[in-house]
């Protein structure tokens, strides 16, 4: 002691001091059990307060309780001791020494058998130097060294609520015990211990009926931290946790906890494909998944599950192959359906009643694929799945149909043997079936596709005429009706062909044609809708009066088609509008061939005044057409109208000049009718240059490549160019 100052004393052990000698430090603990005894026959802890008035004296003050402390101890008066401890830590909670001070209080309270009170210390140690207390700012070095002690108190503190809420199952000393597995969680979350306390307080927290709760801590101790001993058990009591949360929920509410817990499962199953547990839980995974109409993925995991090594139950590998099935075939995949349902049938034993409803479903599958192959337009395979549902389920409900559909297909190969064997064969069969009329209309078929169009024809007016007494017999009927009209069409197409190639045929060509009016004649009357079909014939009819010479009824039905694709509203459809744009184009073509009719001649005045009325008539005309925005009309207008100003223009150069003009008012004129008519030669080729232009749009019909001619003769040295020509055209292929 130097100055009445201990010097150089920054710990509790004096020995370890350098800046004392051997006689210093007698000198020293001397004098600390005098001021020990003398406090204790004062009034203890509460006497040293009085005492501590200045730094030099409060730098020794934790050794002063210490010392009286370590008196009581010896005293045998535990009590009084810890309040001495206690009384240092609590006056001087951010001093080095406070922690140390309140550790002794824990240690002589549990000595002593104090349970409430070393309770109650220890709460206040974690209290002031866990991770939220102030004394970690103000003494960091001094709180790293007392996280031992805040680690086994938490712990302890934990167990012991945890404990008494599995004897008395109280909720508050279950969330009491996990208060302090969070603490402790919150503070030591690195340490190697971690994982067994995160599983305890997930056991709280599901003992507690705190099953989401619980869940989420289980799934952290099972995948967050490295592998432990608890990994496994931890994962699969999350599973335990999500369903016990299950219980009682039903409807909407149910859905997002049923997800949940199949993410859970799949967790479990990725992180230990080798437990025992793995196969019930992925395939009950991929049952949830499948309820939850979540296909891929119930699939996905169906295959994980028939994957395992070692394999999972013959049950489960059941439920798996059927969910695989299942989910392929609403997916379109099914020929993994048909050796999925194949792989499940053998799984299931001769005498169980869903033997039946899954060979119904190989059956559909087969089906399926017949139809699959059919709309990919490989009609042989199409023929050779619907003809395999017969071998393979030949008791299926989808058999007659497999066969009807056999023969369609073969038809569509034109193999008209085998058509006909299977139709006959089905006729034989199933001679009550509602598809023998459509046998009958397939037959009728196999004549056209011998190229027998007029016999053809007449089986389709007869199937025409059959009574309909259901709308699905009368949309037959119609069907066939406009079949009948077609037939008797290409009928005479082919007879006429047959002529020109010197080959006369027995029916008449006009005599064909004029049943195939008839017949859209007929149709048109009992089918004036829907408003396409109506259109289509009238459209017929109109070609069929061309071929015959008929400009009257020709220009009748194309007018009839334009006015009732105007009128069509909300029925008029692309084809509508494109027939009516062509009926538009061509209701131009009398309108600009009187436009073309009217020469300029004297007298000029009148006629140049004719012609431009007749002009712009035939313009308002192709504006028609064109407002449709049909490209090959709009091309074809557009073309029509660039040759009405190209020609206005040859027109009024080329018209007749007054007479007894002097040479030089005739060079006047003539210059005058060149400046008129330039105007009209710049908007033809504005106008070919949109038509050309159109290249760019993939455009390249007739009335482009006219265009391009025209433009050529009109601007030769932009367009008169072979290599460029050439490049355009390859460019557009």
């Amino acid at each position: 002691m130097l100055d009445g100052k201990i010097v150089g004393i920054k710990d509790d052990d004096l020995d370890k001091s350098e800046a004392l000698t051997r006689a210093d430090r007698e000198l020293v603990d001397d004098t600390l059990r005098v001021i020990g005894i003398s406090l204790a026959n004062l009034k203890g802890a509460e006497s040293i307060p009085a005492y501590i008035t200045s730094d030099d004296r409060r730098s020794y003050e934790f050794r002063v309780y210490q010392q009286l402390g370590q008196l009581y101890l010896k005293q045998e008066r535990p009590k009084d001791a810890a309040d001495t401890y206690a009384g240092f830590a609590r006056l001087n909670p951010l001093d080095a020494q406070a922690p140390a001070m309140q550790a002794q209080v824990i240690a002589i309270d549990q000595e002593a058998g104090f349970d409430q009170l070393a309770l109650a210390a220890k709460k206040d140690y974690v209290a002031q130097y866990g991770l939220d207390g102030e004394f970690r700012k103000a003494n960091p070095e001094g709180w790293q060294h007392a996280q031992p002690l805040v680690k086994t108190a938490l712990g302890e503190l934990a167990q012991r609520y945890h404990a008494s809420a599995q004897k008395t199952k109280a909720q508050a000393d279950y969330l009491e015990a996990a208060k302090w597995y969070r603490a402790w969680l919150a503070e030591f979350a690195g340490d190697p211990e971690a994982p067994e306390n995160n599983f305890l307080l997930a056991e709280v927290l599901y003992e507690s009926g705190q099953y989401a709760a619980s869940a989420v801590e289980y799934e952290k101790t099972a995948y967050e931290y490295p592998a432990h001993p608890h990994s496994a058990d931890a994962g699969y009591s999350a599973l335990l946790a999500h369903t016990a949360e299950q219980k009682g929920v039903s409807g909407d509410a149910l859905v997002p906890m049923q997800r949940t817990a199949v993410d859970s499962e799949l967790r479990f199953g990725a992180a230990f494909p080798a437990d025992a547990r793995t196969p019930a839980v992925l395939t009950n995974a991929a049952d949830t998944l499948f309820k939850l109409h979540d296909n891929e993925r119930a699939a996905s995991v169906a295959q994980q599950v028939l994957a395992l090594q070692p394999p999972a139950t013959p049950a489960q590998r059941r439920v798996a192959w059927t969910l695989v099935a299942h989910t392929s075939f609403e997916g379109g995949q099914f020929d993994r359906a048909e050796k999925a349902y194949g792989e499940v049938l053998a799984l299931v034993p001769a005498n169980d009643p869903a033997r039946g409803e899954l060979t119904e479903r190989l059956a559909a599958s087969i089906y399926k694929q017949g139809e699959q192959a059919r709309t990919a337009g490989d009609n042989r395979a199409a023929a050779e799945n619907f003809a395999r549902v017969a071998i393979a389920a030949p008791a299926s409900s989808v058999r007659a149909n497999a066969e009807y559909d056999a023969a369609a297909s073969l038809i569509a190969l034109k193999d008209w043997p085998a058509a006909t064997r299977t139709l006959e064969a089905f006729r034989q069969r199933y001679p009550n079936h509602p598809l023998q009329p459509e046998v009958t209309a397939r037959l009728a078929l196999t004549y056209s596709e011998q190229q027998q169009w007029a016999p053809a024809a007449a089986q389709y007016e007869r199937i025409a005429l059959a009574p309909a007494t259901t709308p699905e017999g009368a949309t037959r009927a119609r069907a066939a009706l406009w079949q009948a009209a077609t037939l008797y069409e290409r009928a005479a197409a082919s007879d006429a062909d047959s002529v020109k190639a010197g080959k006369p045929r027995p029916a008449d060509a006009a005599a064909n044609r004029a049943l195939a009016a008839k017949a859209y004649e007929r149709y048109l009357k009992q089918y004036p809708t829907p408003l396409e079909p109506a259109v289509e014939a009238r459209w017929r009819l109109a070609q069929l009066a061309h071929i015959d010479g008929n400009a009257g009824a020709e220009a009748a039905q194309m007018h009839a088609i334009f006015v009732a694709d105007q009128s069509g509203g909300t029925a008029r459809t692309d084809r509508t509008r494109t027939l009516g744009a062509m009926a538009a184009l061509a209701a131009a073509e009398p309108v600009a061939e009187a436009y073309r009719k009217v020469a300029l001649v004297e007298p000029l005045a009148k006629n140049l005044k004719l012609k431009k009325a007749r002009m712009e008539d035939a313009l308002k005309a192709y504006a028609v057409a064109t407002d449709y925005g049909v490209a090959e009309v709009t091309t074809a207008a557009t073309y029509h109208v660039a040759t009405l100003y190209q020609d206005f223009a040859k027109a009024l150069t080329g018209s007749q000049r007054p007479k007894k003009l002097s040479k030089l008012e005739l060079e006047q004129y003539n210059e005058l009718l060149e400046e008129q008519a330039d105007p009209y030669v710049t908007k033809a080729i504005e106008l070919h240059g949109v038509n050309a232009h159109r290249t760019t749009q993939g455009l390249y019909d007739e009335w482009v490549q006219k265009s391009f001619g025209s433009l050529k003769a009109l601007q030769p040295a932009r367009y008169n160019k072979t290599e460029h020509s050439e490049a355009t055209v390859d460019a557009i292929r």
